[in-house]
């Protein structure tokens, strides 16, 4: 009975531990991001690129690691469909994080319109909330402030959600280079969808919360 008891623990430290570093490695890519757009000049922007992919590749592994614990271990700390769908919008953010600072890299735009950065701190703002969230999961205190910290994500992806539309309508209003605004739309478009997986993250968190209540 001793053993059974030390696996669980020591299972639910395992799968904790995991969460805790993916939601820290989105948190890091999202700063490199911020760095990304504050950047003026390509040859400074190329070693942020390589450290972006380097995260996401940081972040696949420890995916794996989780689908593996989800193989090999009978008891977790919660529902194992929970377990499997957080780690699935975790490897989300960071995708598509990775997949805005491709786009920025491949395009080699000299510069960025206001609302890049805008909707960039917008990626930061959620996934600082979703580490904060994540490190308070292991023990439900306050679920009602962890509450709070969900609604905040929800209210950055919908002014995320206003900043790309209104961008988008004003590329179409001022932009003669039809392809130069191709570019500021795809990385528009990424960006925002980074902050609305965050918000995907936070529907799995509250479900959590919920459920422990």
């Amino acid at each position: 009975m001793r053993n059974l008891f030390s696996d669980f623990f020591s299972h639910r430290k395992l799968f904790y531990s995991l969460f805790n570093q993916a939601a820290k490695n989105i948190t890091d890519m999202s700063a490199l991001l911020i760095a990304l757009v504050s950047t003026c000049t390509a040859r400074d922007r190329e070693p942020l690129y390589k450290q972006i992919n380097a995260l996401e590749e940081i972040g696949d592994d420890i995916s794996h690691k989780i689908y593996l614990g989800l193989d090999k271990v009978f008891f977790t700390p919660f529902n194992r469909k929970d377990i499997h769908r957080l780690t699935s919008v975790l490897d989300d953010v960071a995708d598509n994080i990775q997949e805005a600072a491709s786009r920025m890299h491949t395009y080699a735009l000299e510069q960025f319109i206001p609302a890049i950065s805008e909707i960039a701190e917008y990626v930061k703002s959620s996934c600082t909330e979703i580490q904060n969230l994540v490190s308070s999961m292991a023990k439900i205190d306050d679920p009602d402030a962890m509450l709070g910290s969900c609604r905040k994500i929800g209210d950055y992806q919908n002014q995320s959600e206003k900043a790309y539309h209104r961008a988008l309508a004003d590329l179409f209003a001022t932009e003669k280079d039809p392809i130069r605004l191709i570019k500021y739309s795809d990385i528009l478009h990424s960006l925002e969808t980074s902050v609305s997986k965050c918000k995907n993250a936070t529907d799995v968190i509250e479900m959590i919360i919920l459920n422990s209540k």
